[in-house]
């Protein structure tokens, strides 16, 4: 029996990374028996609409799993997945292989291990790298046009596939869905799962026609818009409804150092909300004290931006460095961890920024549009001579004007051996096009990176099927999960572009398992 008042007692452990380790309370989860009458019946139910909950639910249509529904609580579609970079990072594609990059995907596996400390579930890193080809094919299938490979920090070669936005890659998905007759609505929200007398989960309580208030500090729980519905799951739920970033006091639960004067890329929907229900349905949560700040985004912006592009190319071709001092202090190509924790440890409580540059050659690795948009808001300035970059900067231009000189050198010495690394911070260097780039060609354009909240590492534990753990370490039967919601894949830190593979690669496969055994059931 649903007991509401020891739910509310309960709410507080929902916020408290204490709460995750407890294995045995026994929570006021809903049950069958509480629900009078189901309003509608579904063989299953997806829960959030970005890469994962796409990705799942057009698997389900792939497997014959045709009564089905993706709902969304936002008026809008896509999450974080829609607005951001979309790159997705796979070893052994044909694009790679056009530009002439060779991979595979035990060099990726070795990357992801390196930067999430080995703290990551082996297995799942190796499912998830192994099925990205496959996975990038289904998604050509489908619609998505995938048009170049960079190189993201913490990556050894360029493998970051772009369509060009992450709205590229979910919309094509959604529009397949909704051709194959699927049905998918928006402005719902899930309240609670619903399961029988055996742990099984059974259906949803949602509220219909959801309002969601945009202002940044509304505690969501508060929100009691919507019309309350009740949803049978035939065959189960599968839940991807992403990270927490942009929710200031939950994600100070686990790191308290992302104050609310932490911005973030995040879109305001991304809260803790599920979870901290899910705390208290007994499921558990691994890793959930790393969180990732993202080091691609600039200071000059409030949010996501439009700059990112720019920088992330300036990473690869440019130089980042201390405007007080005039020298680097970090290897630019260093994974998001290393990179952010370095602009942080500089930067003065946001006084002083970094500043990056390259040049104009540089910038030609840039798409034009991504390129126009960071310059056109003022995140990404042109000058014309670096005597103009150094003044409007403040740089300390003697020392500055040397460590130039001796970035240089080091790219020379990169294009006569792939294996260089500089002596100041170890960093190799990537060619473009089959040239090595320097900085020394004017126009010269400039950005100053600021770290935003970006990823939660932390969630859900799963199997690589993504059935999910209860704190007892056993399977909930029909209950699914995938996507920034879950744990494991990522451990201390996720490389660029790893999370959109992660979504795609378990998305597409909680699909598949769902259908599997549902239809095993039922003799399909």
């Amino acid at each position: 029996m649903f007991d509401s008042s020891r739910r509310r007692t309960l709410k507080t452990l929902a916020c408290c990374s204490a709460a995750i380790a407890v294995p045995n309370l026994v929570f006021g989860k809903m049950n069958a028996s509480d629900v009078k009458r189901w309003d509608k019946e579904f063989d299953a139910v997806v829960v959030g609409s970005g890469f994962a909950g796409s990705a799942a639910m057009l698997s389900l249509l792939d497997h014959g799993i045709t009564n089905c529904i993706m709902i969304e609580k936002m008026q809008y579609l896509g999450g974080n997945s829609a607005y951001s970079g979309g790159s997705m990072a796979v070893a052994g594609t044909p694009i790679q292989e056009r530009d002439g990059i060779k991979d595979d995907p035990e060099s990726q596996i070795k990357d992801t291990l390196k930067s999430g400390h080995d703290l990551n579930d082996k297995e799942l890193v190796r499912e998830m790298i192994y099925k990205g080809p496959e996975t990038f094919n289904w998604l050509v299938e489908n619609g998505v046009n995938f048009k170049w490979v960079s190189r993201s920090g913490g990556h050894t070669v360029p493998r970051s596939h772009s369509a060009g936005a992450g709205s590229y890659i979910t919309r094509p998905l959604q529009r397949k869905i909704i051709e194959r007759g699927g049905k998918i609505a928006t402005r719902v929200i899930m309240d609670e799962i619903i399961y029988n007398d055996k742990n099984e989960v059974v259906g949803i309580k949602v509220r219909e026609k959801y309002e969601f208030n945009f202002d940044r500090e509304f505690d969501e729980n508060d929100n009691k818009s919507g019309q309350v519905k009740f949803y049978r799951c035939l065959g189960g739920l599968i839940l991807a409804t992403g990270g927490w970033g942009a929710d200031i006091k939950f994600r100070q639960n686990f790191d308290p150092a992302l104050r609310a004067d932490v911005l973030t890329t995040n879109h305001l929907g991304a809260t803790g909300y599920t979870a901290r229900k899910l705390i208290l349905d007994d499921i558990k949560f691994i890793d959930m004290q790393y969180i990732q700040r993202l080091h691609v985004t600039s200071a000059d912006e409030p949010f996501f931006g439009f700059a990112y592009r720019w920088i992330t190319r300036g990473y690869a071709y440019g130089i980042m460095i201390n405007p007080k001092t005039g020298l680097r202090f970090v290897n630019e190509i260093a994974d998001r961890k290393i990179g952010s924790d370095a602009i942080w440890s500089m930067n003065e409580n946001g006084k002083n920024h970094p500043v990056l540059i390259m040049d104009i050659e540089g910038t030609k690795t840039v798409d034009i549009k991504d390129f126009q948009r960071g310059l056109s808001v003022g995140a990404v300035k042109k000058f014309d001579t670096i005597d103009e970059l150094i003044a409007h900067y403040g740089i300390n231009k003697e020392p500055f004007l040397d460590q130039l000189k001796r970035y240089n050198s080091f790219v020379d010495e990169a294009a006569k051996d792939k294996e260089y690394r500089d002596p100041e911070f170890k960093r190799n260097f990537s060619a473009y096009k089959g040239k090595f780039i320097k900085v020394e060609k004017p126009p010269f354009f400039a950005s100053r990176p600021g770290p935003k909240v970006h990823h939660c590492m932390g969630g859900i534990k799963t199997t690589i099927d993504c059935e999910v753990y209860n704190n007892d370490m056993a399977l909930v039967s029909n209950l699914y999960a995938c996507g920034e919601l879950t744990g494991g894949r990522h451990g201390f830190n996720r490389l660029g572009s790893n999370a959109v593979l992660d979504c795609l690669v378990y998305g597409k496969r909680a699909g598949a398992k769902l259908a599997q055994i549902y239809n095993a059931k039922r003799g399909a």
